[in-house]
């Protein structure tokens, strides 16, 4: 089957090459999946990178690339058709539409633990679905954490991204108020329509000075920020007194400045945000916590949530005009691979 692997850590461009490899065989309690499409997140580039929250377990592969050379496959997410089920599983019958996480999507076949498959109807689409697992349950999670009322604020850096669409769409039913930073005018128009209140090009000292306009001084409840550097520390000032600030992105590759003060004088709980770690606490809660936040997300997929509108598609022997796709400046919507 075809696999797009990396020997090293480094530029997605650079280290990434296709492969041919033998295709897995489910062991016991695990589900296969053929997949179909699979977007190109952050994340995902983040982790071939090294700069991801852990770094690839390179593994030798006999049928790999080199003759047996240690390496490891891309991709977090996915959508596509069970194929088999391993010994005793209790998963999805073969032929079964499905969402799949786990490691090393960006190749024909995956096997996942039968937990980690969602079945979808076919209300939702394979390019939704392949974006279900990552995008909708961070944004899910990220408002549970913060437990805002109804009626308090909350900023969103990057807000014309997947992420803040879906934050703002589902604030909105929450009864919250959505401030969005966006870098350029044109980013203004998907936000309209009650789902956020934008904001121009901010950084530093104007990002602060609108939000304070917005709010009538009073600065917003929570900030929720996916960028990190100037933006990132204009948010956090941007916070009121005992109010909320959770990163959960670093988009510029910079630091999040945090003055003593802020932590100190201003009470401001600083906090990180990380999907799998976040994930790991709701299944110590048990089945009943998985199953409705599940439900929740895979509700607000099949309503038509923002965010995972499509940009391009590309087969996975053209990743290289698809990771170039993906860094282009202004890019509204996801870039797949597919095949």
């Amino acid at each position: 089957m075809r696999a797009l692997v990396f020997a090293r850590h480094g530029d997605p461009a650079r280290v990434l090459r296709p492969a041919e490899v033998a295709c897995p065989a489910p062991g016991p309690g695990q589900v296969r999946v053929r997949v179909t499409a699979r977007p190109v997140n952050p994340s995902d580039l983040l982790f071939v990178q090294g700069r991801y929250g852990r770094r690839a377990d390179f593994a030798p592969r006999p049928d790999g690339p080199g003759g047996g050379a240690p390496v490891a496959a891309a991709g977090f997410e996915g959508a596509g058709v069970v194929d088999a089920l391993g010994p005793g599983t209790a998963g999805p019958p073969p032929g079964t539409r499905v969402a799949v996480a786990a490691d090393g999507t960006w190749q024909e076949y995956v096997c996942a633990p039968a937990a980690a498959v969602l079945p979808v109807g076919e209300g939702i689409p394979l390019d939704a679905a392949c974006q279900l697992t990552v995008n909708p349950f961070t944004a899910h999670l990220l408002l549970d954490d913060l437990a805002l009322r109804e009626g308090d604020s909350v900023l969103l850096t990057a807000g014309a991204s997947a992420v803040s669409r879906m934050i703002a769409r589902l604030a909105r039913r929450r009864g919250l108020r959505c401030l969005a930073a966006v870098r350029r005018a044109e980013q203004v128009a998907p936000l309209e329509g009650g789902d956020a209140v934008p904001l121009p090009a901010p950084t530093g000292t104007e990002l602060v000075e609108r939000v304070r306009e917005a709010t009538e001084g009073r600065g917003v409840d929570a900030a929720l920020d996916a960028v990190g550097g100037s933006v990132g520390g204009a948010a956090l000032r941007s916070v009121r007194p005992g109010g909320r600030f959770v990163s959960y992105g670093l988009l510029s590759g910079r630091p999040v400045p945090v003055p003593p003060e802020a932590l100190i004088f201003h009470r401001t709980r600083v906090s990180g945000f990380w999907l799998p770690e976040r994930l790991e606490r709701l299944e110590r809660r048990g089945e009943s916590a998985v199953r409705r936040v599940t439900e929740d997300v895979v509700a607000a997929v099949a309503a038509g949530l923002p965010g995972l509108e499509v940009a391009a598609r590309y087969d996975l022997d053209s990743y290289a005009l698809a990771l170039e796709h993906a860094a282009r400046p202004g890019r509204t919507g996801k870039v797949l691979l597919t095949g």
